[in-house]
């Protein structure tokens, strides 16, 4: 589904990222790890069109994502969640999903200033959608709350949903478990099992390595910007450049 060749990204004299290639097969789970500062997040900002790479090619199904804009990359079925929660705290927890929804809707301005019939058609599929994306994420009961007033694990739980409503073929989740106890942690896994069992690839970033292995199929390895390994766990977790990586290493 996503090829990535010889990919890197300078910033003036930093090479954040250099030389990464990899690709995601449909269906699977690929767990991208490394200590911080290694490069994970920068590459989805690769991915995604919020950034541009200096060097490299970044192909989704056949087409270049090189100067594509991210809200165009979302039409063509990549979705992403962030580090840093994003929602519209504001606004309750459906709007939020329904705002996801807005890149697949077809009703212009003047549908929704005379709200055509059309217009309330596609409105009501949209919440109908929603409401069924909240419920496989389990925050259903607080459609009506305020995104803002969700607790910490229920937003995360939203960001993910507010993806989903784009009807995404790939889905890309930054650290999802960051800030989550054990309890919510496992409810992730299962989440994230779920959206495997709906046909969708996803790209995961995480820290929490008891998760990373349970729920990822292969792995990609970052470290200061460079991909250092790449296979299933077993190998990963063997691999001598990855321990020293995350272990440091006995002075001679």
């Amino acid at each position: 589904m996503l090829i990535l060749e010889n990919v890197s990204k300078n910033f003036g004299g930093l090479a954040a990222l250099a030389g990464i290639s990899f690709q995601t097969n449909k269906g699977e789970i690929l767990g991208v790890i490394g200590p911080n500062g290694a490069g994970k997040t920068t590459l989805f900002n690769l991915i995604t069109g919020v950034l541009s790479p200096s060097q490299g090619k970044i192909i989704y199904r056949d087409t270049s994502l090189i100067g594509v804009s991210p809200h165009k990359i979302t039409e063509m079925g990549i979705a992403r969640t962030f580090q840093n929660i994003r929602l519209f705290g504001d606004m309750t927890v459906l709007e939020n999903v329904m705002v996801g929804a807005h890149c697949r809707t077809k009703a212009g301005l003047w549908h929704g200033l005379w709200r055509t019939k059309a217009q309330q058609a596609e409105e009501k599929t949209i919440r109908d959608k929603a409401y069924e994306v909240l419920d496989l994420m389990g925050i259903l009961p607080e459609s009506g709350a305020l995104a803002g007033a969700l607790p910490y694990g229920k937003q995360r739980r939203l960001e993910i949903a507010r993806a989903l409503a784009t009807e995404p073929e790939l889905v890309l989740l930054d650290e999802p478990a960051a800030g989550m106890n054990e309890s919510e942690t496992e409810d992730l896994r299962l989440l994230i099992g779920k959206i495997k069992k709906l046909g969708k690839t996803v790209i995961l970033i995480e820290h929490d390595m008891h998760l990373m292995m349970n729920v990822c199929e292969r792995f990609v390895v970052l470290n200061f910007g460079k991909k250092i390994a790449e296979g299933g766990s077993a190998e990963i977790q063997e691999n001598p450049e990855v321990i020293e990586a995350y272990l440091g290493k006995e002075d001679a």
